[in-house]
């Protein structure tokens, strides 16, 4: 939303930020967990004013919910008397029971194995039990010893903040018979114990029968008993809440730890020797007395509107950018997180050697998704990259860091490092990923590590387990893209389960057609499977020896989301992008004329059902028609044609979309090579340029359709020119030592008519820092606004995204 998202690269930026910060409403929920952000929120929604009536409807709406809200002016939304009686819908829930002891105990060691003891012996009268703690240690040491002592007489299970989505999607899908709210209880169900950290909090809808928890604030505490009998059905849940006398202030909590047992204390007696958390029963202190027993909340820093200017320069980036976490957890808060995927193809041998290059290539082969990232505090990804311990820091996003931990503090001992000190990962960045170690790791980094590194217990993050880490790969890919892809790498297969030939792609795609059928494998891997044996095309990944990747085509939406909902997959989302880097190769030539019909057609449609209404829908089609147009540079069409001079002379229809694989990196890089085109020129930068030398032409088109309104040029110039996520504000550097000339006899649109760009050269100057995109940029962000104009572009983008899917499953028509 301040368009500088984590783990996104710097071209999608806009698009994401355009998407979430417009025709949205907000709900941040525990807003007394989240007080910078909710601050945050209130300062840019009175920014934004300005630009409220200067012609796009922002529809941009937030509202706070907590259980344990603090003091406001404004008078809360609430439920009415009747609502709360015990026979109104929601009676149940409000007036179910929940007791809870406390139990003291010496020392955070005395607290594990008290845990251990109360969870076993709640586990005899109930068959669901919690264990939440407030560090990741205690609960894989309490996972540990619950294991060892229950054996096979129940399942227990660890659950942090610190997963793969993928893998915890895994374990909810396993979870959901014994704890999803609303399921039919009976007293023959497996018994199981849920270990986890403040991840429990929120998020899943559990329902678990009893709890045993670490101490922690009050309004942590009420958020983990929401969690016990959560729909009043089960009226019997028992609840322990373990203490450790020598706790001094928490790194989370502060001192509200210890406010909250004395408060917690002077509830028991004799006769009730147990505190009810129960919605209606505990009654929580208002004002001066409640804020002492709340986590510590820090303040924003005050947004300005500088702060976002720097943050629109997406591309290129100021050399000084603002650290957003200050305005999401505030200015103690600990750095960007790390995002860390493994990959079985990708060997600690290789990354030792210093191959960048060779690393990128088999990488970007099956490009790195969200779903198989695991996210990591920075000081422990700098620590266990180093072979190092590191700080045990709980497990809430944005929780205060010591000095040490911070970037440029000092890393842990050497005497505490184990094996595989000052390993290396590759940084991804595309195809300007490079090589760090643990000197060189900044935070916000994307990094890409061998499985063989290992750092993956019970699907947890674990720096001490050395087993090799699965590669999700292949199910991200197909899940987060609707693209299937199998690399016929030995230790790939070998993860997989699969027998199949790795030196002929045929037979490989015969194998995986001939076992599809007679195999129980998850809904997602039989469409994989199937779409794979139908074929479609396949590239070869450097190396000594290489190997192959098979690929088929893009799976439709719609059929993938019943797949992912017969796996009964909780994470759904799919995101489909064009990368910057392969977006002109689709494996299936385009025509020129027919792309831009169908950008220009997802373009419009899209603006208009996003409430732009026909002015604005009108500038967006005319840019999306004209976006491309850029690419008849001659030598860019050879490029898409591989560099041969004897496809192009046998056919010279301008192409938009080449027939070469999007992975085919080498061959991509040759055809760069012969066909002359500059290295790193921008075809829409020259588009831009056709597009003003023919400026009154287009603009006479606009006139006419809306004549009482002037047309903005600079917007449909802007949008153009920015389609790749580049020329925020600036184009970048090229020089073109051979220019050529360029034209398009006519461009036609059913809209907009028909439009002759006469030769122009290549040398047109927009490369250049003093061209006029840089102040062409500045008059739209002040005209539209900052996340205002990243919509726009984001709607453009988009269309040519869901155009090049389409067009790449051969199924668009212009």
């Amino acid at each position: 939303m301040l368009i500088q998202g984590y783990g996104v690269s710097r071209g999608m930026k806009p698009v994401h930020a355009g998407l979430l910060a417009n025709d949205t409403l907000l709900l941040l929920d525990e807003v007394h967990l989240s007080e910078p952000f909710r601050q945050t929120l209130e300062q840019l929604a009175r920014l934004r004013q300005r630009f409220s009536e200067r012609g796009v409807r922002t529809r941009f709406v937030h509202a706070f919910l907590s259980a344990t809200p603090a003091a406001s002016t404004e008078p809360p939304f609430a439920l009415l008397e009747p609502e709360k009686a015990p026979t109104s819908p929601l009676g149940p829930r409000l007036h179910a029971s929940k007791p809870a002891r406390l139990v003291e105990v010496d020392d955070r060691a005395c607290l594990e194995k008290a845990c251990v003891e109360q969870a076993t012996a709640l586990l005899r009268r109930h068959r669901t039990v919690a264990v939440v703690t407030n560090r990741v240690a205690s609960a894989s040491e309490i996972t540990g010893r619950l294991s060892a002592a229950l054996g096979a007489d129940a399942t227990v299970t660890l659950l942090t903040g610190r997963m793969r989505p993928l893998d915890r999607d895994d374990v909810l899908r396993e979870l959901a018979p014994a704890v999803r709210a609303g399921r039919a209880r009976s007293g023959d169900e497996p018994k199981r114990i849920i270990v986890g950290t403040q991840c429990l909090e929120a998020g899943a809808d559990f329902d678990f029968d009893a709890l045993v928890t670490e101490s922690a604030s009050l309004d942590s505490l009420r958020q983990r008993f929401g969690r016990v009998d959560r729909l009043g059905a089960y009226m019997k849940s028992e609840s322990v809440i373990v203490h450790a006398k020598d706790g001094k202030d928490d790194p989370i909590y502060g001192d509200a730890i210890n406010e909250t047992v004395k408060w917690l204390k002077k509830k028991l007696t004799k006769k009730r020797p147990f505190v009810d958390f129960g919605i209606l029963a505990l009654e929580v202190p208002r004002g001066e007395e409640l804020a002492p027993l709340l986590a510590p909340k820090a303040n924003a820093p005050t947004l300005l509107p500088a702060y976002l200017d720097l943050w629109a320069q997406t591309a290129p980036e100021p050399s000084q950018v603002p650290d957003v976490s200050l305005w999401l957890h505030g200015p103690k808060s600990g750095p960007a997180d790390v995002q860390v995927v493994w990959r079985a193809d990708l060997s600690e041998e290789l990354l030792q050697k210093g191959d960048a290059e060779l690393a990128t290539a088999i990488v970007a082969a099956v490009r790195p998704s969200s779903l198989e990232a695991l996210s990591l505090p920075f000081p422990t990804a700098r620590a266990w990259l180093a072979g190092q311990k590191s700080r045990d820091l709980g497990d809430t996003e944005g929780a205060p860091l010591e000095d040490d931990d911070l970037v440029g503090g000092r890393l842990p001992p050497r005497d505490q490092a184990g094996p595989g000190a000052d390993r290396r990962a590759l940084r991804w960045r595309g195809a300007e990923s490079d090589l760090v170690d643990a000197t060189t790791l900044r935070p916000g980094d994307s990094i890409v590590v061998p499985a063989a590194y290992g750092g993956i217990r019970n699907r947890c993050f674990d720096g001490s387990f050395a087993d090799p880490v699965m590669d999700r790969a292949e199910q991200a890919s197909l899940v987060t893209r609707a693209r299937p892809v199998l690399r016929l790498h030995r230790t790939v297969i070998d993860g997989l389960g699969l027998e199949l030939p790795l030196d002929e792609p045929a037979e490989a795609r015969a194998a995986l057609g001939r076992i599809t059928g007679g195999v129980e494998w998850p809904a997602w891997m039989r469409l994989w499977a199937q779409r794979l044996a139908q074929g479609f095309g396949s590239l070869v990944v450097p190396g000594d020896p290489g190997w192959t990747v098979l690929e088929a085509k893009r799976v439709p939406l719609a059929e993938l989301q019943r797949v992912l909902q017969a796996d009964d997959t909780w994470e759904d989302g799919v995101e489909l992008t064009t990368d910057d880097d392969d977006s002109y190769h689709a494996g299936r030539s385009v025509s020129l004329s027919r792309h831009s019909a169908d950008v220009e057609a997802f373009a419009r449609e899209y603006a208009m059902r996003c409430g732009l209404g026909p002015w604005l829908a009108d500038h967006v089609a005319l840019a999306a028609w004209l976006h491309d147009i850029g690419k008849v540079d001659r030598r860019f069409q050879l490029m898409l044609r591989g560099g041969s001079e004897i496809d192009f002379f046998k056919d010279e229809t301008p192409w938009a979309k080449s027939a070469m694989s999007p992975g085919a990196r080498a061959a991509h890089r040759l055809a760069q090579g012969r066909s002359g085109y500059p290295r790193g020129a921008r075809h829409e930068v020259q588009s831009l340029a056709m597009a003003e030398a023919r400026l009154e032409d287009w603009t006479d088109f606009l006139k006419k359709r809306d004549p009482g309104r002037a047309p903005d040029s600079d917007l449909v110039l802007h949008l153009v020119a920015s389609h790749h996520g580049h020329c925020r504000p600036f184009a970048p550097v090229v020089l073109d030592r051979e220019p050529v000339d360029v034209s398009l006899p006519q461009h036609t649109s059913a809209a907009f008519g028909a439009i002759d760009f006469p030769p122009m050269t290549s040398n047109h100057g927009l490369h250049r820092l003093d061209a006029a995109l840089g102040d062409r940029f500045w008059r739209l962000v002040e005209r539209y606004g900052w996340q205002e104009l990243c919509w726009l572009e984001a709607i453009l983008r988009l269309a040519d995204h869901r155009a090049s899917e389409e067009e790449q499953m051969g199924e668009a028509a212009s």
